[in-house]
């Protein structure tokens, strides 16, 4: 398999490729068009039309995965785990996720190619009603936690990643290393990493449950009601608020609280129990040491600012306490 422009595969090679996954012979697939995706994010990936043997036309969305990537500290999985997770969320019969119609490895390249359907649905800003978009996202997200569907559906597949105080800890000490170079703006956050354990407690009492890993809106895709989850590099197994603290991070209150509503309902339609406000609040905290614990050059951007005033805002409250 040989490479074309910015890293993609050539023509010839897309072809031989999708005719891998479709189960053809080499030649029988025929790329018709080729689009660039301006959003790629961590892999390749663009958006292709082709011609299947049987006269059938389909949209694809094709990524381009490394395989062996440095996973963060255990956050995310290579390109070969997201097609695990897809063929897993397949096998259980989860809506809401675009069909997978296939891996391919690709052996030269070493890059493992998963081979999606296009959905044509647009993101959370685009929606004529975002708040709307934002509620249903929440639903769905909490039908998923009650559901927890992909654990029963591996039966020997994909082996999830599982958050452990490791795991959480793991950042905390990230972030504090990270930010050494601003000690004398954040002398506090030493104090606050050897009280994290603390507060992160209520993450490792919760339930256990499948999560997307990075419930963001830019992960989301919608079409009319309908809600779609994409990029599941980092499901796992953990704390479902994880997925609803992503989701609604630095949006309004109104709409947080809404969200918030949506959730506990379709999650469960009983009553939500008492954890559920503090393991939030946990989750929130985490993904501030999370990001800021990503890399460096993240910690000390100024972009990075924020979240570490959301940290010595949670100093000062404890110091309060």
């Amino acid at each position: 398999m040989s490479r074309g422009a910015a890293g993609l595969p050539d023509t010839t090679s897309l072809a031989e490729g999708l005719a891998a996954v479709f189960g053809v012979a080499v030649g029988e697939v025929v790329v018709l068009d080729r689009q660039p995706n301006e959003r790629a994010s961590t892999f390749l990936s663009e958006f292709v039309s082709c011609r299947l043997p049987d006269g059938r036309r389909l949209e694809l969305f094709c990524k381009y995965g490394e395989d062996g990537i440095d996973g963060r500290y255990g956050h995310r999985g290579d390109a070969a785990y997201e097609a695990g997770v897809y063929r897993c969320l397949r096998r259980a019969g989860w809506s809401g996720v675009p069909v997978f119609h296939g891996a391919f490895a690709d052996p030269a390249g070493g890059r493992t190619w998963l081979v999606l359907e296009r959905l044509r649905a647009g993101r959370v800003q685009e929606q004529e009603d975002p708040a709307r978009a934002m509620r249903a996202a929440a639903a769905w997200i909490g039908r998923l936690h009650a559901a927890s569907p992909v654990p029963r559906a591996a039966a020997g597949g994909v082996r999830l990643i599982r958050h452990t105080r490791a795991y959480y800890e793991g950042w905390i000490r990230r972030t504090i290393a990270f930010a050494a170079p601003l000690d004398t703006r954040h002398r506090w956050l030493p104090e606050l990493g050897r009280r994290a354990g603390t507060l992160i407690a209520p993450l490792l009492e919760a339930p256990r449950v499948f999560i997307h890993g990075e419930f963001y809106p830019h992960n989301l895709l919608f079409r009319g009601d309908a809600v779609f989850a994409v990029d599941w590099q980092s499901a796992a197994l953990g704390a479902g608020v994880l997925d609803l603290a992503a989701l609604t991070e630095r949006w309004p209150a109104d709409v947080v609280a809404a969200c918030e509503r949506e959730y506990c309902r379709a999650r469960w339609p009983d009553g939500a129990p008492a954890s559920f406000a503090p393991a939030l609040e946990a989750a929130r905290l985490h993904w501030l040491f999370r990001w800021l614990g990503d890399r460096p050059e993240w910690t000390l951007a100024e972009r990075s600012r924020w979240r570490c005033q959301e940290l010595e805002r949670t100093m000062a409250r404890l110091g309060s306490a």
